[in-house]
C-alpha cells in the first residue's frame, strides 16, 4: 500500500495562479500565520493550508486588511470557535444530568 504524500505547491507558482504577490505570502508566514515548507532553497504550501490562504488573500486583496488585521482576525475565529465548542460541550452535559 503506498503512503499518500502531502501535495505541495511552490509559492511562486501558487502566486501566479491567484495572481498575488509572493511578499504577501512570507509576510504571512514572517507572522506566523502560516507555515511553510523549505525545500531546496523553495517554499513551499502544504494543502493543508490553501483554505486558509484563500481566506487571507480575500481578507487582503478585496477587503485591503493588513497582516496584523489578519492575524488578529484569525485569532478572534480561533477564540470564537473555541467558545464555540465549550458551549456545545456544556449543553450535552445539561442536556445528561436534565434526562437523567
Amino acid at each position: 500500500m503506498e503512503s499518500m504524500q502531502p501535495e505541495l505547491i511552490k509559492i511562486t507558482e501558487y502566486c501566479i495562479n491567484y495572481n498575488i504577490e509572493p511578499e504577501f505570502i512570507i509576510s504571512l508566514e514572517e507572522s506566523g500565520i502560516i507555515l511553510l515548507t523549505l525545500i531546496d532553497n523553495d517554499k513551499f504550501i502544504h494543502e493543508d493550508q490553501f483554505g486558509e490562504v484563500e481566506r487571507y488573500i480575500h481578507l487582503h486583496y478585496d477587503l485591503h486588511i493588513n497582516i496584523e488585521g489578519i492575524d488578529a482576525i484569525r485569532h478572534l475565529l480561533t477564540r470564537v470557535n473555541d467558545l464555540q465548542h465549550e458551549i456545545d460541550r456544556l449543553k450535552n452535559r445539561l442536556h445528561l444530568h436534565e434526562n437523567a
